[in-house]
């Protein structure tokens, strides 16, 4: 992903793409923060990509999309016959991610056993694999993202302290697309052109993309595009197409309760999704294991 191909028409994404150079270049642990959909994971992809180590691989490991039996597995590989099913010996992502960059994506919510580990494979560039004994030396580059308040998730003791200072060097944050409006449009007419059906957005099409609170950012109007695209009869995009106030059905003879109004809410994206369970989470800001879990007890009902 290279620095041109983010859109910034924004006061803070230009300032934001003005230091990222320098950003790159250095070897700090940077931190990228943000509501769920505001491109955390496009920003790390052009941080890599602009430094020194571009050529280097670039890993990336979903904290929230693993168990949480197998995540320290799934960071720093294990031995033959470390555990029942340990046929053979497997090399983790720090490892993979060696003399390159190392995303960690969703960071809160890595069980918090395993986070003295990671201290230490952050501090030392140093880890034994699960069932070794010797110590693997690396030389990785950090980059985490979450959407979480971590400074509310250290306070519940679900986070340690050091260890998130150890990886917030270099704090980015990335604003909700309700706060740069500015985005929008220049957002929209990219996802238009990087489609196969090509069309236009009308006038009023471009006032409704611009008053609309876009709760999903980037990612809702990405998938609110392409839905456009597929679903007008036109060439010129209209606001009916875009479908911005589409409701929940419900029935109004009984007042829903919260949870039947979520229970509702998550069922109907993940099924406009495609039953994509990491992109349902991401659009809802929760975690994979968090809707998991939801799911779970939905199929208990």
């Amino acid at each position: 992903m290279q620095k041109k191909m983010i859109i910034a028409e924004s006061p803070a994404m230009k300032h934001l793409l003005q230091n990222l150079s320098k950003i790159a270049a250095s070897h700090s642990s940077i931190f990228i923060s943000g509501e769920s959909g505001t491109g955390k994971e496009v920003i790390a992809q052009a941080i890599h990509s602009l430094s020194p180590r571009a050529d280097a691989p670039f890993i990336k490991v979903n904290c929230a999309a693993v168990p949480d039996t197998l995540i320290e597995s799934e960071f720093f590989g294990h031995e033959r016959g470390a555990f029942t099913g340990a046929i053979s010996r497997r090399i983790g992502r720090f490892e993979s991610a060696d003399t390159g960059t190392l995303l960690l994506d969703e960071i809160s919510e890595i069980p918090l056993t395993l986070q003295p580990k990671l201290l230490r494979a952050v501090q030392e560039q140093e880890f034994e694999r699960v069932g070794g004994r010797d110590p693997i030396k690396v030389n990785v580059r950090f980059l985490s993202t979450s959407n979480r308040n971590m400074q509310e998730a250290i306070e519940q003791n679900l986070f340690r302290e050091d260890l998130y200072y150890r990886l917030n060097v270099v704090p980015i944050y990335l604003l909700p697309l309700r706060e740069r409006k500015e985005d929008i449009l220049p957002l929209a007419d990219y996802f238009l052109a990087n489609h196969a059906i090509q069309k236009t957005l009308s006038e009023e099409a471009k006032k409704a993309l611009l008053e609309y609170s876009w709760r999903g950012n980037i990612r809702e109007l990405s998938n609110l595009i392409e839905r456009a695209l597929v679903m007008s009869n036109n060439e010129v995009i209209t606001p009916e197409d875009l479908a911005l106030n589409r409701s929940i059905p419900f029935s109004a003879k009984k007042t829903p309760t919260l949870k039947q109004l979520e229970r509702r809410h998550i069922l109907h994206t993940l099924k406009e999704l495609g039953n994509n369970r990491t992109r349902t989470a991401k659009m809802l800001g929760i975690s994979i294991r968090t809707l998991r879990n939801k799911l779970r007890d939905y199929a208990k009902l």
